[in-house]
């Protein structure tokens, strides 16, 4: 199964709250155009489509220092695809 870019790897439902702690954080840095869209979105967002969001903002690089944080706390490898380990 193909992974789209920007949905984070194994995403588990109590992994959502974790992931919305993260953004929180850096929520007033957010360019004020996403702020807004996650503001007043008509339902709560999941994750994939928070990373839509902040695609559409250029704010995709936001989201992958989240991602890559969050793989980090939960001891997920983030070596590239083909890489073997030594």
């Amino acid at each position: 199964m193909r992974q789209e870019r920007g949905a984070l790897p194994e995403m588990r439902v109590d992994d959502r709250g974790e992931l919305l702690r993260e953004l929180m954080a850096v929520f007033d840095e957010l360019p004020p155009a996403l702020r807004e869209a996650i503001n007043y979105a008509p339902d709560p967002l999941d994750p994939k489509d928070l990373a839509t969001l902040c695609r559409r903002h250029g704010a995709a690089n936001v989201l992958a220092m989240i991602e890559l944080k969050l793989q980090r706390r939960h001891g997920i490898a983030s070596a590239p695809p083909g890489d073997k380990p030594s």
